[in-house]
């Protein structure tokens, strides 16, 4: 099997508000995305591995740890990828947090992965001007994944529901500028623009990364929103889908 490496960074990183070792996971998509973040030590990796998810993340995660020269027993928090995403994917990201945070008696932290590509697309953009963030990701057929965020803070907060629409269905922004971001953008010309200043400056590559992961997992757990391995749960998003499917109907 060729597993292709698209990035692996470690870099200094600013002394954290507790807790001091986190461990980020996401499986949300075709990519592994790790995260080890220490107290003066940040180690990110993205690679595309396609379905090879269950057999390539426990032993990805040990190799993190070891060259961030911690233990598992060394971690104080995981912060998974809870979707929208892929339904295995999704799965596996949620397994494997539970069954480590148990078995470490550690709380988690679930980030959506729609907040975590807003997250991104912030980071990304020059002097941090993208503070108005519009996400779309291919769901199935004409639909979409969605969700809009303004950064306060350095952080991308949520300011609309995210939901699953069909593209000419998406919510009304409310003022912008906004800039666009992910796979669903393949659909401009289906998504509803009547927002009054517009969407521009539209990025379909989207994926979720480690270095957003951290930083919106440690927001999260700062504001107290940290569970139990228990309560680790998947995101689909399907409950909230915009167009419900029609009654099925039986011949009598």
């Amino acid at each position: 099997m060729r597993v292709s490496a698209k990035s692996s960074r470690i870099q200094p990183v600013n002394r954290l508000v507790s807790p001091m070792n986190i461990l980020a996971i996401d499986t949300s998509t075709t990519a592994c995305v790790l995260g080890v973040r220490t107290e003066d030590t940040e180690i990110t990796r993205f690679e595309q591995i396609d379905r090879s998810h269950s057999l390539e993340l426990l032993p990805r995660i040990v190799t993190i740890l070891a060259d961030a020269n911690l233990d598992k027993n060394d971690i104080h928090l995981i912060v998974f990828g809870k979707g929208p995403g892929s339904f295995t994917g999704l799965r596996i990201a949620v397994g494997v947090t539970q069954g480590l945070a148990f078995g470490l008696d550690i709380p988690v932290v679930g980030v959506s992965t729609l907040a975590c590509i807003a997250q991104g697309r912030f980071r990304k953009s020059v002097d941090g001007t993208a503070t108005h963030v519009m996400v779309a990701q291919t769901a199935r057929q004409e639909e979409l994944f969605y969700g809009a965020y303004d950064v306060s803070g350095g952080i991308a907060r949520l300011v609309q529901p995210e939901g699953v629409y069909l593209a000419n269905e998406v919510p009304v922004l409310p003022e912008g500028p906004w800039v666009g971001v992910g796979s669903g953008w393949s659909l401009a010309d289906k998504i509803n623009f009547s927002s009054g200043a517009g969407v521009s400056d539209i990025s379909l590559e989207a994926w979720p990364e480690a270095e957003d992961l951290l930083v919106l997992g440690n927001d999260a757990f700062n504001s107290g929103a940290a569970v139990t391995a228990a309560q680790a749960i998947p995101e689909y998003l399907r409950e909230q889908v915009a167009t419900p499917a029609k009654p099925k109907t039986h011949k009598i």
